[in-house]
């Protein structure tokens, strides 16, 4: 085992609550981007520059009133103009990345990876000595079985002495090394994904993928759990863990938009704060000459201050309040969630190539009738998952009623736009109102 050198925990602490999120989205967008925008002087120019152009106005104008209003003023502008500049879809990745890593001095990525390998995902970083210390306390050596994730993850994999929870520590010290723990109760199925050449395991929390080089280790832990050998299907299960996904993905949006909030008026109110210093300082110097050498060092530092402040107000903006079209234009975008919903729609059984019909809103539908009932699907992903199978039976008829469809079922009508009857007329061709109508009356 390594010996544990003093860790930088203070580093390490910063890096894991406020700048790892920011790093996840720079990296899962860095094809986005160009190395001519993580350049240290260009980072300087844009952050500095407006400080120190600013104060030369305010000590040109002796620090005056008048020139630090004008210096304000002038500060403002760059800084709006700059933000709209670096809000592109290409930048903004590495923006917000550089933006919360020059809080704590480091003016370009390049600096502040260094310093991540020298004190947390190096050799001699914080977690290869947390990967030691796991690795010792569970007896993992090299001789215990690994398995290979899509990411690069490299996982020693095992099963508890009650062969009850599967067990894995990702060896890579890219990521904190940390035991997952997976309940065999709690696993839904794995199965390989031939089209996308991986693996899919399936919790009622989450989800992991490996490379296929992985499946006789999978398949000799949890050959009961593979798909093909599940006997006993629960649609509810796996509805009820997306609806549960969906959720906490909802309640990340407004966490995320929580903090932000709370930023902006932390630093709102330290604006407040040196602007009343500004103001009682200057009130100070036009009654006081004594002593204005001081109380001009005092005024300029004041006068920094706000300007730091300011700048960080204007770069952190408040996130609206979402409505459900807003919601309904991030899940359908965040590629984990497209990801959750197709492993939704095969665990259900749901194809891409079934009918489509959609309501007067224009909402997409998956439509088909198999084993004696009639299936519903809403092809959207939302929080809420609108699925019905229905005995044929039950449904009744189906009509077409000016602009909309209706399907008249024993218990509800389902209501579609009116090109939806050509869809029904294939595959319910013996529900028509009409033909049912013309045969009672014969």
């Amino acid at each position: 085992m390594k010996k544990r050198k003093r860790v930088n925990q203070r580093f390490v602490e910063i890096y894991e609550t406020k700048i790892k999120e920011y790093r996840k989205d720079y990296y899962k967008n860095i094809v986005n981007l160009t190395s001519a925008h993580d350049n240290k002087a260009f980072y300087l120019l844009i952050n500095i520059l407006p400080i120190i152009v600013c104060a030369i106005i305010a000590l040109m104008g002796g620090l005056s009133i008048s020139s630090q209003i004008f210096a304000t003023i002038v500060f403002i502008i760059t800084n709006i103009v700059c933000k709209i500049i670096f809000k592109t879809p290409s930048l903004a990745p590495t923006n917000n990345y550089l933006k919360e890593i020059m809080k704590y001095g480091y003016y370009s990525i390049e600096d502040y990876e260094n310093k991540l390998r020298k004190y947390v995902t190096g050799p001699d970083g914080y977690y290869s000595y947390l990967l030691a210390d796991i690795m010792e306390k569970y007896n993992i050596s090299d001789k215990t079985r690994q398995v290979s994730g899509i990411h690069g993850e490299l996982y020693y994999i095992w099963t508890n002495k009650r062969q009850d929870t599967l067990l894995m520590l990702n060896s890579r010290t890219n990521e904190k090394p940390e035991i997952i723990s997976i309940r065999f109760v709690n696993i839904r199925y794995f199965r390989v994904d031939n089209y996308n050449k991986e693996i899919v395991l399936k919790t009622d929390l989450e989800e992991y993928y490996f490379k296929l080089d992985a499946l006789d280790t999978i398949n000799e832990y949890l050959k009961e759990k593979r798909f093909e050998n599940i006997k006993d299907f629960k649609p509810e299960d796996h509805i009820n863990d997306f609806e549960l996904y969906m959720h906490k993905i909802k309640s990340d949006v407004i966490n995320k938009a929580q903090k932000n909030k709370d930023e902006y008026n932390k630093y709102l109110c330290q604006i407040i704060f040196y602007l009343i210093g500004l103001v009682i300082i200057n009130f100070t110097k036009v009654y006081i000459k004594e002593h204005l050498a001081l109380l001009n060092f005092v005024n300029f530092l004041l006068f920094i201050m706000f300007m730091i402040n300011l700048k960080k107000l204007i770069y952190t903006s408040i996130l609206p309040l979402m409505n459900e079209d807003d919601y309904i234009k991030i899940l359908n975008t965040d590629e984990k969630c497209k990801a959750r919903f197709n492993e939704l729609k095969f665990a259900l059984g749901i194809k891409d190539s079934y009918d489509r019909v959609y309501s007067n809103e224009g909402a997409c539908y998956l439509t088909w009738v198999a084993n004696g009932y009639f299936h519903i699907f809403l092809n959207l992903i939302y929080f809420n998952v609108v699925y019905m199978a229905i005995r044929t039976s039950d449904v009744l008829y189906y009509v077409k009623n000016g602009h909309e469809c209706d399907v008249k079922l024993r218990d509800k009508t389902l209501t579609f736009n009116k090109d939806a009857i050509e869809v029904f007329s294939k595959i319910l061709p013996n529900k028509d109102y009409n033909w049912i109508k013309g045969f009672k009356n014969k």
